[in-house]
């Protein structure tokens, strides 16, 4: 009995998941849990005909009615509500919570009223010892069944406990592919769109339509097109970050959100990789199907500081993509599209330009005039497009670190500039120290010390003579990683020189805990100070501070003999600038350090003169 009484709690639960769920197999589940009571209601009737002493009668009584009117319910509805509304599944909540209720009051009484009897019975009975044994068994069946009631009810619980994860994960994400789903993904992108306020970072948001869905859904049918569906947003995921988030806002449209973007051209490199994963074929159920995807762009805060203008406006782009002839993407404004496009152009030719060698180096000098001799050399590197002639470095470095081809350049030119170093010496000149940059992006991408050390080992270039020239914000970066791949260039013996320095932060504190051997001023402040008092006085403070900090001061930029009266009346004694030398071809170069002078400039006036 204890255990029917269990059943019709756990029917209660059956219930409430059916109410929530709405399903055909909810419903096929309660109908089944009541057939199997009823059933187990029928034996009982058969054994309390001969033996009633714990009551089975009276819960027998209690149960059988409602157990009746809920199988009646559940399969004929009540009044003119369907079995499956909700409001019938309430009453049959109701019915059965009231029945569970009565017949476990009525357990625990009759076990006390059975008690009771048997007591009376026992003064009666001639032998002491037999009333002993029949207590003592009783006492062992109610606490068995005791056990065995709290075990069913801890049953129930964890039962209930994931009925409610199963309905939190039904209301938070996709079915079909685990994703978030569409109010998921609206919550995250309004509180993306908050940070973004805060940070004034950059986010983008990508929407997704696949082509040619409905053709493939229609013709194959709705499994196909469920398996099309999950295998897309797999292909979606793997290219993004993990950091981002992919979500199904229903049918064949996904969203992707791109936070923390330090260039809006981020995204549509992400839009090209997802579109050429959609292009591949799938293998479904031996099916062999084509799709691409048409993708709109929008950024924030560029295009909207607000969730649901931002999700149009990626809509719209989306269907212009749509009109363009699909298998591509759009961004919100024409403007940004041009930009993409001329952005993702220089990405597929910059890839092509280290294996055609259309990529070169040239070296400025960097004198001293104290010593009157060529200090160091700056390895800058340059790009001959074989259509559009020169491109400078502003133009494609941007690109090289968005897209991660910075760190593989930064191999190329620190193993071409000290192979022409080591040219040198050998032919007979001195050995400047060799000056090559390094951006932020190139450690966060993977430029380490292994690498490096396998260079200089390869090509014979003494560690101590590479200067790595690193920028303000690099030095003062939290990232653990940074940090390491640093120590590991330090390890080797390798200089570093802090580059434009003035521009960033300027923290004291960072130059003197980090071994740095060289200041180099930006240009910027050296064109100025000449009309500028405010960066006259601000040079001649670096200058001064270097000095105190035992570090050498390169001046950059310098065009004028006057820029250079100035900065010798502050103390600085190292200059680069074309007022000395532009950078050059390492045959020119090497002229250059085997007359090891200082070169003649000229004046304004038109007069030549030697600066000393």
């Amino acid at each position: 009995m204890t255990l029917l009484i269990s059943e019709v709690g756990d029917l209660v639960c059956v219930v409430q998941l059916a109410r929530a769920e709405q399903s055909k197999q909810s419903m096929e589940t309660l109908l089944d849990r009541i057939q199997h009571i009823e059933r187990h209601l029928g034996e009982i009737r058969e054994s309390y005909r001969f033996n009633d002493l714990i009551g089975l009668s009276a819960i027998h009584a209690a149960l059988y009615p409602a157990i009746h009117d809920i199988g009646k319910w559940s399969s004929e509805g009540v009044y003119q509500f369907k079995p499956t509304s909700p409001e019938t599944l309430k009453l049959i909540e109701l019915r059965a919570s009231q029945a569970n209720q009565q017949a476990t009051q009525l357990l625990s009484e009759s076990a006390g009223e059975a008690l009771e009897i048997l007591s009376r019975q026992a003064w009666r009975m001639s032998g002491f010892r037999q009333v002993i044994i029949i207590m003592l068994g009783i006492m062992a069946v109610m606490s068995l069944a005791l056990g065995f009631f709290v075990l069913r009810q801890q049953r129930t619980l964890v039962a209930l406990k994931e009925s409610e994860e199963q309905i939190r994960y039904r209301a938070n994400f996709d079915l079909v592919t685990g994703l978030p789903n569409r109010p998921n993904f609206i919550e995250h992108l309004s509180a993306a769109v908050a940070r973004s306020r805060r940070t004034r970072g950059l986010i983008a948001l990508l929407f997704i339509d696949l082509d040619r869905f409905k053709t493939i859904n229609d013709t194959l049918g709705h499994d196909i097109g469920d398996q099309l569906i999950k295998e897309a947003g797999s292909r979606i995921v793997a290219n993004v970050r993990s950091t981002d988030m992919v979500a199904r806002l229903g049918g064949d449209e996904f969203t992707v959100l791109l936070q923390d973007m330090s260039d809006a051209m981020h995204a549509p490199l992400i839009a090209e990789s997802i579109n050429e994963q959609l292009t591949m074929p799938f293998r479904l159920d031996g099916h062999e199907v084509y799709s691409s995807a048409s993708i709109g762009i929008t950024i924030c805060p560029i295009d909207s500081e607000d969730a649901s203008t931002l999700l149009k406006n990626a809509d719209m782009a989306m269907y212009q993509a749509k009109d363009m002839g699909r298998n591509t993407f759009r961004f919100f404004t024409k403007a940004m599209t041009n930009r993409a496009r001329q952005f993702l152009e220089l990405d597929k030719d910059l890839r092509r330009a280290i294996e055609r060698d259309e990529m070169f180096i040239q070296f400025q000098p960097i004198y001293d005039l104290r010593r009157r001799m060529v200090a160091g050399v700056e390895a800058l590197m340059r790009w001959k497009h074989p259509e559009k002639g020169i491109i400078m470095p502003e133009v494609f470095i941007p690109v090289a670190e968005e897209t991660g081809l910075i760190v593989e350049m930064g191999y190329w030119v620190l193993d071409r500039a000290s192979r022409e170093a080591m040219r040198w010496q050998q032919l007979g000149s001195a050995m400047p120290y060799l000056a090559v940059n390094v951006s932020t992006r190139q450690i966060k991408g993977g430029f380490c010390g292994e690498k490096v050390s396998l260079i200089l080992e390869q090509t014979g270039f003494p560690p101590e003579k590479l200067v790595l020239e690193l920028t303000e914000s690099l030095l003062m970066e939290e990232d653990k990683r940074v940090h390491a791949t640093l120590d590991g260039f330090r390890s080797l013996g390798i200089e570093f020189a802090v580059d434009d320095f003035g521009t960033g932060y300027s923290a004291l504190n960072y130059l003197r805990s980090f071994p740095v051997s060289t200041l180099k001023i930006d240009r910027s402040f050296i064109n100025d100070m000449v009309d500028n008092q405010g960066d006259a006085q601000l040079v001649d403070s670096i200058v001064a501070m270097a000095g105190g900090l035992n570090v050498g001061v390169v001046a950059e930029g310098v065009e004028t003999l006057e820029q250079a009266s100035i900065l010798r009346k502050f103390g600085c004694t190292l200059f680069q600038g074309f007022l000395y030398g532009k950078p050059v071809d390492a045959d020119t170069l090497f002229r250059i350090l085997i007359e090891d002078t200082i070169p003649d400039v000229i004046s304004e006036d038109g007069r030549s003169a030697q600066v000393s």
